[in-house]
């Protein structure tokens, strides 16, 4: 189960097999949706998964799925070639860093870079790591609501991290969109 810390309603996951993390920053608009997607995922009854939300990636973001079997990542995603409010499941192999909000870092490792690094260290990373992308048009608007587009796509981001937990797979292989 998860534990709520105030102010953003931030919930920190505790050991388990499968971590699913939404990545993001509530006070960027449409780069919050991958906390959206925790808070409706919460609502839900869920005992497939420990749930956190994060505003980390590269090094810091690989170090909170040390100890998992399996992750899943729901983030922002910048494509031109995807209309915003699209949603996709892709293995974290398929996924293109440089697209991903958190995924990336030009101040940092990209988490691939960061998960070979930590297991060449000994970590006990997962080898199932899929990534559950929103497009989104802009992440760098203050502000703490999302656009109505990305805001529709919450309940259809959790559905498809769902569907992931529940099948063991991911829901698209070859990262082809389940909502545009």
């Amino acid at each position: 189960m998860t534990s709520p810390v105030e102010p953003y309603g931030l919930r920190i996951a505790e050991p388990g097999d499968t971590l699913v993390v939404g990545l993001g920053n509530p006070i960027l608009g449409d780069d919050g949706i991958g906390w959206r997607v925790i808070d409706e995922l919460d609502e839900l009854d869920h005992d497939e998964a420990s749930l956190q939300q994060a505003c980390v990636g590269g090094v810091s973001l690989m170090e909170l799925l040390v100890g998992y079997r399996r992750a899943i990542i729901v983030d922002a995603i910048i494509d031109p070639e995807a209309a915003p409010g699209s949603v996709w499941c892709r293995p974290l192999s398929a996924v293109e860093t440089r697209v991903a909000s958190h995924l990336d870092s030009t101040h940092d490792a990209p988490l691939p870079a960061a998960i070979e690094a930590g297991r060449a260290m000994g970590a006990e990373l997962p080898s199932d790591i899929e990534v559950v992308g929103i497009v989104i048009e802009r992440g760098d608007v203050f502000g703490e609501e999302l656009s109505d587009v990305v805001a529709a796509a919450v309940p259809v981001a959790a559905a498809e991290v769902v569907g992931a937990l529940r099948a063991q797979a991911t829901a698209s292989p070859q990262g082809e969109p389940v909502h545009a």
